[in-house]
């Protein structure tokens, strides 16, 4: 009777290792749906130049590991993180030697973020703009000249 256990196992586990590695290969392999990420940017308010969000999680500073690289010699390697999350987006301040301000208040760990609030990092500064938010409020501001329009009012 073991002798027949151990001949049956003798092919019976290496066929099952070979199955779920199988398995395994064709779960990793398997294109996914990559989630796209809302739309925001910072826009320079001294160039105009935008430096969009691509990530969830977006470092921002001067290294080249960085999301977003600021070459700027007042900002830190590491300076922040700029992060989506349920309720929105927010901002951390990651120990940057300069800190980091949000509307001219210092950021301490974290703060949410509005679209239209001006960020500054060093002595430069951003804008942060949610193209969700934009977008929600150019609809308003058309449904509301429709109506204005409709009613005769200029």
């Amino acid at each position: 009777m073991s002798q027949t256990i151990l001949s049956v196992s003798r092919y019976a586990l290496p066929a099952l290792a070979l199955g779920i590695a199988v398995i395994c290969a064709l779960r990793l392999l398997r294109r996914r749906k990559i989630q796209a990420v809302p739309g925001a940017f910072l826009l320079n308010t001294v160039n105009r130049d935008r430096l969009p969000l691509e990530r969830f999680e977006n470092a921002l500073g001067r290294s080249k590991h960085c999301d977003v690289v600021l070459n700027y010699p007042a900002v830190s390697r590491f300076h922040a993180v700029i992060a989506r999350r349920r309720d929105g987006w927010v901002i951390i301040d990651t120990g940057s030697s300069g800190g980091t301000l949000l509307d001219d208040q210092p950021v301490a760990k974290r703060a949410p973020l509005r679209h239209g609030q001006v960020l500054r990092f060093g002595s430069f500064e951003f804008m942060f703009c949610d193209e969700e938010e934009q977008a929600r409020i150019e609809r308003e501001a058309a449904m509301e000249w429709r109506q204005g329009t409709a009613s005769g009012r200029p």
